[in-house]
């Protein structure tokens, strides 16, 4: 298999690279992977050893020639077969860990492997395992969240991805999703039959299971984009409720136009915003107009540009007017599961008729103490979601979009499954999302998906 990226990653060429980090240290390692990877260490030894007859992986010892340096003895670890992380012939050789002694160690395989034998590219390890099935798309990531890692929690994320946790979820997911596409294209096949291979029910009750663990992995994914330090932030609510008073009183100034008249919002208004070092984006949106169908031309648009928000938002903030009864539409919201984090705010608590509401998690009201409660609570659940991301960020990014899409898909599925003869159409949706998540584990994938995520390796890994 051939894929182009950076170069020409040809998996049929034996590439060689330091594989060891930069600077002094007490053993460093050269990696060479491919066909000629045994023959090309037998050339570099100091005393003619056969290692042509390998059956399984070996570790030997022995003194290696380096060029223009003294024989230096070293370790030589040898897959000879598809058991190595490249699924492909492959040797590590440990040696003193000085960068000239190793550099020299690199350029003289290069030099005895010819034309055979190159540096490889930056991450053309991992892409090699990657391709022959070893890993997929989110555990070569996390390869690079655990050369990146800066503290102990980054670290824990990346090796529990390494080894297969988001992974385990998705495959999971797909599984379930294969085995209910196959009832309903069988179902499809044999229309005319008088078989029920799934009824109504037991379709919506599975479309269901299927959306609830998409939104689950989502919040996950959500979660974790926190980290990458620039945090969206949305008020929404019903028109009159108070959200751009929040939006001035957060910011500090008077960035938002605010007015008793309902509705002063129709576009929306965002700001930046730092809190504990995390910088945000606050977005006043229009407050949520239910009678659709009586909507002007510009309060149409004004409901579809707070939709489109609301879809890329980080963190909901959904404010509430504390000085009268709850409303039919507010309530619906405190009894859905957000698909990200939401943060409820009870607002005019400085009016007499304030009522706090036992729904809400925060109640804040535009004095002084009221907004420090909020930006404390919104600091405390941002600097947690920053550390509890189960995901490395390279993954989060990738994917959120493609899992979007794909909870999208389901969705709608899910509303096809209360109407009759619709099942070619809720396979349909099904495929869709299926498509999508093979572009998150790489079961689909394309060579500027490669390029993008392998690229941003280094040389040796």
């Amino acid at each position: 298999m051939t894929y182009r990226g950076a170069g020409l990653f040809n998996t049929d060429d034996t590439i060689c690279a330091i594989a060891s980090a930069a600077g002094q240290a007490q053993r460093g390692i050269v990696r060479i992977s491919g066909p000629e990877a045994i023959v090309c260490l037998e050339s570099m030894l100091n005393e003619p050893v056969d290692l042509q007859e390998l059956q399984q992986p070996t570790v030997i010892a022995g003194t290696l020639r380096i060029g223009e340096f003294p024989a230096c003895k070293a370790q030589f670890y040898c897959w000879p077969d598809h058991r190595s992380y490249t699924r492909q012939p492959s040797v590590e050789i440990h040696l003193p860990g000085a960068a000239p002694l190793l550099q020299a160690a690199l350029n003289f395989a290069c030099q005895e492997g010819g034309e055979q034998i190159r540096i490889a590219e930056p991450g053309e390890f991992t892409m090699r395992a990657f391709l022959a099935g070893r890993l997929d798309l989110t555990q070569a990531e996390a390869v690079l969240g655990v050369i990146d890692a800066v503290d102990r929690q980054e670290l824990s994320v990346a090796l529990s991805q390494l080894a297969g946790g988001l992974n385990k979820n998705l495959q999971a997911l797909r599984d379930k999703m294969l085995e209910l596409l196959a009832h309903l294209e069988a179902g499809l096949d044999f229309v005319e039959e008088d078989i029920e291979f799934i009824s109504q029910d037991q379709l919506r009750t599975q479309v269901a299971a299927v959306a609830k663990q998409l939104e689950e992995i989502l919040g996950q994914l959500n979660s974790r984009l926190v980290q990458s330090n620039h945090v969206r932030i949305l008020l929404r609510g019903l028109p009159n409720v108070g959200k751009s008073s929040l939006l001035n009183a957060l910011v500090g100034e008077k960035a938002a136009l605010v007015s008793e008249v309902a509705g002063t919002t129709r576009d929306y208004v965002t700001r930046y915003w730092s809190i504990d070092g995390i910088d945000c984006t606050l977005i006043d949106t229009a407050g949520i107009e239910l009678s659709g169908d009586q909507l002007s031309e510009i309060e149409s648009e004004a409901q579809g540009m707070t939709s489109r928000q609301s879809e890329t938002a980080n963190v909901e903030i959904l404010c509430i007017d504390g000085s009268r009864e709850l409303d039919a539409w507010e309530i619906e919201q405190l009894q859905q599961t957000p698909v990200g984090t939401r943060v409820v705010v009870c607002t005019k608590k400085d009016i007499p008729e304030f009522k706090f509401h036992t729904a809400a998690h925060v109640a804040t009201s535009y004095t002084l103490d009221g907004v420090l409660t909020l930006k404390e609570h919104l600091a405390s659940l941002l600097s947690q979601q920053a550390t509890e991301g189960p995901v490395v960020q390279q993954t989060a990014a990738r994917c959120f979009d493609s899992l979007e899409t794909a909870r999208q898909s389901v969705q709608r599925a899910l509303g096809l499954c209360d109407q009759k003869w619709v099942e070619e159409l809720v396979a349909a949706e099904l495929r869709t999302a299926l498509n999508q998540l093979g572009l998150v584990v790489g079961t689909v994938y394309t060579d500027d998906i490669l390029d993008r995520i392998f690229s941003t390796f280094c040389i040796g890994k």
